[in-house]
């Protein structure tokens, strides 16, 4: 555990005194420029944001598993979104589109947290079993698309 007088012992070590002073002024709004005056949560936001924090080997492998399970959780979507025929590797305009326009929350695969996927993933599946009962009957997008057959000419 490090101490306020550490912090402040390590900031007057690494830094000038003027250039400390403006720190320390930007960082309380302009409320003190002394080091002394600083609050203790001033003081150990301001030493952070000089010395940034190692994170444990448990926080790492923490964030690791998070990463993991947000990619698993986008390959559920993508994988769907391209057996409805959304997606495709060489073209993400449909897709993005129907995520900023038509997703629950209205915004990028790349921006959803861990929380907001239930429903998401709820719209997709429901999309694919739609796209499944419509590739059934004959003569219809789906049917033509899942059959990897050409469109017919509309005229």
């Amino acid at each position: 555990m490090i101490t306020n007088a550490i912090m402040r012992e390590q900031l007057i070590k690494k830094f000038k005194p003027e250039a400390l002073q403006s720190s320390i002024w930007m960082h309380t709004n302009y409320r003190t420029g002394n080091i002394h005056e600083l609050t203790p949560e001033e003081l150990e936001s301001l030493y952070y944001s000089f010395f940034p924090k190692q994170s444990t080997v448990y926080e790492e492998l923490n964030n690791q598993y998070a990463e993991q399970h947000l990619k698993s959780l986008r390959s559920v979507i993508l994988k769907d979104a391209q057996y409805i025929g959304l997606y495709d590797p060489d073209d993400w305009g449909p897709f993005n589109r129907f995520m900023l326009e038509l997703s629950p929350s209205k915004k990028a695969l790349k921006d959803y947290t861990a929380s907001e996927f239930p429903p998401l993933i709820k719209q997709f599946k429901s999309l694919r079993t739609k796209y499944n009962n419509s590739a059934k009957r004959p003569g219809t997008k789906e049917w033509y698309h899942k059959n990897k057959l050409p469109f017919p000419s509309e005229n």
